[in-house]
């Protein structure tokens, strides 16, 4: 992974959200947080930013289970809704 500064603008083109929802992920604690270079200029480590997406990516894969046990909550929804 490379150690190179990307800024928010190459971070939204990247991850596809918008930069308040980026700033309120950092807020929460589910994303990670930018570095100060300046008073006015904030940068991202690209490497970061990867392992965020790889992250998400490797909760899709595993999300099979959490699929299947929604659908089995609806579904038990359905039955006793008849």
């Amino acid at each position: 992974m490379s150690k190179r500064f990307i800024d928010g603008k190459a971070v939204v083109q990247k991850i596809c959200l918008s930069k308040s929802e980026i700033y309120q992920r950092i807020n929460s604690g589910t994303f990670p947080k930018p570095i100060a270079l300046g008073p006015r200029k904030v940068v991202f480590l690209e490497s970061d930013i990867d392992a965020w997406m790889q992250a998400r990516i490797e909760r899709v894969d595993d999300g099979s289970s959490r699929r299947l046990h929604a659908q089995r909550a609806v579904s038990s929804r359905r039955d006793r809704n008849g």
